[in-house]
Protein backbone atom coordinates (compact mmCIF):
# COMPACT_ATOMS: atom_id res chain seq x y z
CA UNK A 1 0.00 0.00 0.00
CA UNK A 2 1.30 3.44 -0.92
CA UNK A 3 0.78 6.60 1.09
CA UNK A 4 1.31 10.22 0.21
CA UNK A 5 1.16 13.65 1.70
CA UNK A 6 -0.49 14.52 4.97
CA UNK A 7 -2.65 11.39 4.76
CA UNK A 8 0.19 9.50 6.44
CA UNK A 9 -0.77 11.08 9.73
CA UNK A 10 -4.57 11.12 9.51
CA UNK A 11 -5.22 8.04 11.63
CA UNK A 12 -3.22 5.92 14.04
CA UNK A 13 -3.65 2.86 11.84
CA UNK A 14 -2.41 4.64 8.76
CA UNK A 15 0.58 5.93 10.69
CA UNK A 16 1.54 2.43 11.84
CA UNK A 17 1.31 1.08 8.29
CA UNK A 18 3.36 4.01 7.06
CA UNK A 19 6.05 3.38 9.66
CA UNK A 20 6.19 -0.29 8.66
CA UNK A 21 6.64 0.80 5.05
CA UNK A 22 9.47 3.15 6.03
CA UNK A 23 11.18 0.41 8.04
CA UNK A 24 10.87 -1.98 5.08
CA UNK A 25 12.61 0.59 2.88
CA UNK A 26 15.53 0.85 5.29
CA UNK A 27 15.79 -2.94 5.68
CA UNK A 28 15.88 -3.44 1.90
CA UNK A 29 18.46 -0.68 1.56
CA UNK A 30 20.68 -2.25 4.23
CA UNK A 31 20.34 -5.69 2.63
CA UNK A 32 21.28 -4.46 -0.86
CA UNK A 33 24.14 -2.42 0.57
CA UNK A 34 25.36 -5.51 2.39
CA UNK A 35 25.25 -7.56 -0.82
CA UNK A 36 27.42 -4.98 -2.57
CA UNK A 37 29.75 -4.86 0.43
CA UNK A 38 30.05 -8.66 0.43
CA UNK A 39 31.30 -8.57 -3.16
CA UNK A 40 33.84 -5.87 -2.27
CA UNK A 41 35.04 -7.73 0.84
CA UNK A 42 35.48 -10.91 -1.18
CA UNK A 43 38.03 -8.92 -3.20
CA UNK A 44 39.83 -7.92 0.06
CA UNK A 45 38.74 -4.29 -0.23
CA UNK A 46 38.72 -2.04 2.83
CA UNK A 47 35.04 -1.04 2.57
CA UNK A 48 33.03 -4.20 3.14
CA UNK A 49 29.60 -5.37 4.30
CA UNK A 50 29.27 -3.10 7.33
CA UNK A 51 30.40 0.03 5.51
CA UNK A 52 28.09 -0.42 2.53
CA UNK A 53 25.12 -1.51 4.66
CA UNK A 54 25.50 1.48 6.98
CA UNK A 55 25.79 3.89 4.05
CA UNK A 56 22.69 2.46 2.37
CA UNK A 57 20.52 2.42 5.49
CA UNK A 58 21.72 5.89 6.46
CA UNK A 59 20.84 7.27 3.04
CA UNK A 60 17.43 5.57 3.15
CA UNK A 61 16.75 6.96 6.61
CA UNK A 62 17.74 10.44 5.47
CA UNK A 63 15.31 10.21 2.56
CA UNK A 64 12.47 9.01 4.80
CA UNK A 65 13.10 11.87 7.22
CA UNK A 66 13.39 14.30 4.33
CA UNK A 67 10.07 13.22 2.79
CA UNK A 68 7.93 12.45 5.83
CA UNK A 69 9.63 13.84 8.94
CA UNK A 70 8.08 17.29 8.82
CA UNK A 71 4.38 16.64 8.17
CA UNK A 72 3.55 17.66 11.74
CA UNK A 73 4.71 21.17 10.90
CA UNK A 74 2.14 21.44 8.13
CA UNK A 75 -0.69 21.00 10.62
CA UNK A 76 0.49 23.70 13.04
CA UNK A 77 1.76 26.40 10.70
CA UNK A 78 0.12 28.76 8.26
CA UNK A 79 -1.09 27.62 4.86
CA UNK A 80 1.85 29.20 3.03
CA UNK A 81 4.37 26.95 4.77
CA UNK A 82 6.42 25.00 2.24
CA UNK A 83 8.89 22.11 2.48
CA UNK A 84 11.68 21.09 0.10
CA UNK A 85 12.42 17.34 0.46
CA UNK A 86 15.32 17.60 -1.99
CA UNK A 87 17.47 19.65 0.42
CA UNK A 88 18.39 16.74 2.69
CA UNK A 89 18.87 14.45 -0.33
CA UNK A 90 21.36 16.90 -1.81
CA UNK A 91 23.37 16.91 1.42
CA UNK A 92 23.36 13.10 1.51
CA UNK A 93 24.90 13.00 -1.99
CA UNK A 94 27.67 15.39 -0.88
CA UNK A 95 28.35 13.45 2.30
CA UNK A 96 28.59 10.11 0.53
CA UNK A 97 31.01 11.64 -1.99
CA UNK A 98 33.22 12.65 0.93
CA UNK A 99 33.20 9.07 2.27
CA UNK A 100 34.03 7.70 -1.16
CA UNK A 101 36.99 10.04 -1.49
CA UNK A 102 38.39 8.57 1.72
CA UNK A 103 38.72 5.15 0.10
CA UNK A 104 40.95 6.46 -2.71
CA UNK A 105 44.66 6.40 -1.99
CA UNK A 106 47.89 6.71 -3.91
CA UNK A 107 50.68 4.24 -3.36
CA UNK A 108 53.68 6.02 -1.87
CA UNK A 109 56.17 4.03 -3.88
CA UNK A 110 54.43 3.80 -7.23
CA UNK A 111 51.96 6.70 -7.32
CA UNK A 112 49.34 4.24 -8.56
CA UNK A 113 45.79 5.28 -7.68
CA UNK A 114 43.73 2.62 -5.91
CA UNK A 115 40.20 2.52 -4.58
CA UNK A 116 38.36 4.23 -7.44
CA UNK A 117 35.96 1.31 -7.93
CA UNK A 118 35.25 1.07 -4.21
CA UNK A 119 34.64 4.83 -4.06
CA UNK A 120 32.22 4.64 -6.97
CA UNK A 121 30.51 1.66 -5.32
CA UNK A 122 30.07 3.59 -2.08
CA UNK A 123 28.57 6.53 -3.94
CA UNK A 124 26.08 4.41 -5.91
CA UNK A 125 25.22 2.38 -2.77
CA UNK A 126 24.16 5.64 -1.18
CA UNK A 127 21.98 6.39 -4.18
CA UNK A 128 20.42 2.93 -3.90
CA UNK A 129 19.62 3.66 -0.27
CA UNK A 130 18.04 6.96 -1.29
CA UNK A 131 15.94 5.16 -3.90
CA UNK A 132 14.60 2.75 -1.30
CA UNK A 133 14.05 5.62 1.13
CA UNK A 134 11.96 7.35 -1.52
CA UNK A 135 9.86 4.23 -2.05
CA UNK A 136 11.31 3.46 -5.47
CA UNK A 137 11.79 -0.25 -4.83
CA UNK A 138 12.26 -1.22 -8.46
CA UNK A 139 14.93 1.43 -8.98
CA UNK A 140 16.80 0.26 -5.88
CA UNK A 141 16.66 -3.42 -6.91
CA UNK A 142 17.77 -2.78 -10.49
CA UNK A 143 20.55 -0.49 -9.23
CA UNK A 144 21.81 -3.21 -6.90
CA UNK A 145 21.81 -5.84 -9.64
CA UNK A 146 23.73 -3.65 -12.06
CA UNK A 147 26.29 -2.63 -9.42
CA UNK A 148 27.02 -6.32 -8.72
CA UNK A 149 27.27 -7.06 -12.44
CA UNK A 150 29.59 -4.10 -13.02
CA UNK A 151 31.88 -4.99 -10.11
CA UNK A 152 32.09 -8.70 -10.94
CA UNK A 153 32.20 -8.65 -14.73
CA UNK A 154 33.69 -5.20 -15.23
CA UNK A 155 37.16 -6.37 -14.24
CA UNK A 156 37.18 -8.96 -17.01
CA UNK A 157 35.93 -6.46 -19.57
CA UNK A 158 38.71 -4.07 -18.51
CA UNK A 159 41.30 -6.78 -18.96
CA UNK A 160 39.85 -7.73 -22.34
CA UNK A 161 39.89 -4.11 -23.50
CA UNK A 162 43.48 -3.69 -22.31
CA UNK A 163 44.57 -6.75 -24.29
CA UNK A 164 42.88 -5.50 -27.45
CA UNK A 165 44.19 -1.97 -27.16
CA UNK A 166 47.59 -1.06 -28.62
CA UNK A 167 48.17 1.99 -26.42
CA UNK A 168 49.53 0.54 -23.20
CA UNK A 169 51.01 1.67 -19.93
CA UNK A 170 53.13 -0.55 -17.71
CA UNK A 171 54.31 0.09 -14.16
CA UNK A 172 57.66 -1.65 -13.59
CA UNK A 173 60.03 -2.09 -10.63
CA UNK A 174 63.62 -3.20 -11.18
CA UNK A 175 66.74 -3.81 -9.11
CA UNK A 176 69.52 -1.62 -10.44
CA UNK A 177 70.38 1.87 -11.53
CA UNK A 178 69.63 4.17 -14.43
CA UNK A 179 71.82 2.10 -16.76
CA UNK A 180 69.73 -1.02 -16.08
CA UNK A 181 66.55 1.00 -16.60
CA UNK A 182 67.81 2.22 -19.99
CA UNK A 183 68.67 -1.36 -20.93
CA UNK A 184 65.12 -2.52 -20.15
CA UNK A 185 63.65 0.34 -22.15
CA UNK A 186 65.91 -0.35 -25.11
CA UNK A 187 64.92 -3.99 -25.10
CA UNK A 188 61.23 -3.02 -25.12
CA UNK A 189 61.54 -0.48 -27.92
CA UNK A 190 61.51 -3.16 -30.62
CA UNK A 191 57.88 -3.97 -29.74
CA UNK A 192 56.57 -0.42 -29.99
CA UNK A 193 55.75 1.75 -33.00
CA UNK A 194 58.13 4.41 -31.72
CA UNK A 195 60.61 4.56 -28.79
CA UNK A 196 58.64 4.27 -25.56
CA UNK A 197 58.28 7.17 -23.16
CA UNK A 198 58.93 6.56 -19.50
CA UNK A 199 58.76 8.43 -16.22
CA UNK A 200 60.54 7.54 -12.97
CA UNK A 201 58.47 7.52 -9.76
CA UNK A 202 61.02 6.45 -7.17
CA UNK A 203 64.71 5.64 -7.03
CA UNK A 204 65.97 4.42 -3.67
CA UNK A 205 68.01 1.55 -2.26
CA UNK A 206 68.90 0.47 -5.81
CA UNK A 207 65.24 -0.09 -6.67
CA UNK A 208 63.70 1.97 -9.45
CA UNK A 209 59.97 2.32 -10.01
CA UNK A 210 58.93 3.72 -13.35
CA UNK A 211 56.12 3.72 -15.89
CA UNK A 212 56.47 3.15 -19.63
CA UNK A 213 53.77 4.04 -22.12
CA UNK A 214 53.45 3.90 -25.87
CA UNK A 215 51.74 2.21 -28.80
CA UNK A 216 52.46 -1.44 -29.59
CA UNK A 217 53.07 -2.66 -33.09
CA UNK A 218 50.06 -4.31 -34.69
CA UNK A 219 51.66 -7.75 -34.56
CA UNK A 220 52.53 -7.53 -30.84
CA UNK A 221 50.26 -8.64 -27.99
CA UNK A 222 50.44 -7.39 -24.42
CA UNK A 223 51.11 -10.93 -23.20
CA UNK A 224 54.39 -10.90 -25.12
CA UNK A 225 55.53 -7.79 -23.26
CA UNK A 226 54.55 -9.33 -19.95
CA UNK A 227 56.43 -12.57 -20.67
CA UNK A 228 59.48 -10.59 -21.73
CA UNK A 229 59.46 -8.49 -18.57
CA UNK A 230 59.05 -11.35 -16.10
CA UNK A 231 61.89 -13.18 -17.85
CA UNK A 232 64.31 -10.33 -17.08
CA UNK A 233 66.45 -10.98 -14.00
CA UNK A 234 66.33 -7.42 -12.67
CA UNK A 235 62.58 -6.91 -13.04
CA UNK A 236 60.84 -7.29 -9.66
CA UNK A 237 57.28 -6.58 -10.80
CA UNK A 238 55.38 -5.52 -13.92
CA UNK A 239 51.75 -4.37 -13.94
CA UNK A 240 49.64 -3.47 -16.94
CA UNK A 241 47.56 -0.38 -16.11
Amino acid sequence: MRYSGINYLKTRGDKKLAELDWCLRMILAAFCGGVIGFERKSKAKSAGIRTHALIAIGAAMAMVVSKYGFFDLLSITHSNWGLDPSRIAAQVVSGIGFLGAGTIFISRNSNIINGLTTAAGIWVTGEIGMAYGSGLYGVGAVGTIFVIIAEILGKYFDQFAAKLGKNVSWFIEIDGNIEQLEAVVQQLNQYFVRPVDYSIYSYNEKVISFRIFGKLKSSVKTDEIFNLLIAMDRVKSADLE
